[in-house]
């Protein structure tokens, strides 16, 4: 079991992202974190690791997200764009790409239910198993299977429609 600071450092970006994609907007990202991490923290004694500590923790960030979207009672247009795309040398038409191809995913996850978007999040954006999925999320893993296909399909299509060449 890793120790809560450990996990911590080494998990945060990836909880920030999970938060980010699942629709909390920018300005409530912060506090949504931060609650996570707080949950974090009083259960991980609780950890039986019956599932991987990264299913855990979205399991964590997704009831979070959920939480702020009953308490908001409105969706969110679009996730805001990462601060920084990883790359050992910046190039200009690579970092030009990559956020094209993610305001492209922003744009394609904004038009989504939030029952859909938690499993593009978690099958498809951060590639947790569909019985992973459907742990997290409480739904059928026949129905995980089948939507996280259908969104494959839509996502291709409503690319394509947009002229993105994947």
């Amino acid at each position: 079991m890793p120790s809560f600071a450990s996990l911590y450092r080494e998990r945060f970006d990836r909880v920030w992202g999970v938060l980010r994609a699942l629709g909390v907007p920018a300005e409530a990202l912060e506090d949504a974190a931060q609650e996570v991490w707080i949950v974090v923290y009083r259960r991980i004694a609780d950890f039986e690791g019956r599932s991987r500590i990264d299913t855990w923790l979205f399991g964590i960030a997704l009831n979070v997200a959920r939480n702020w979207r009953r308490a908001e009672r409105r969706k969110t247009d679009v996730a805001p764009l990462p601060e920084e795309v990883a790359s050992a040398e910046p190039d200009a038409a690579a970092l030009r790409q990559g956020r094209e191809a993610w305001l492209l995913v922003e744009r394609f996850v904004s038009t989504l239910d939030p029952e859909r978007r938690e499993i593009f999040v978690g099958g498809l954006l951060q590639g947790f198993s569909a019985p992973e999925v459907a742990d997290a999320t409480g739904a059928d893993i026949a129905t995980v299977y089948n939507r996280i296909r259908a969104l494959r399909r839509s996502f291709r299509t409503w690319a394509e429609k947009e002229n993105y060449e994947l």
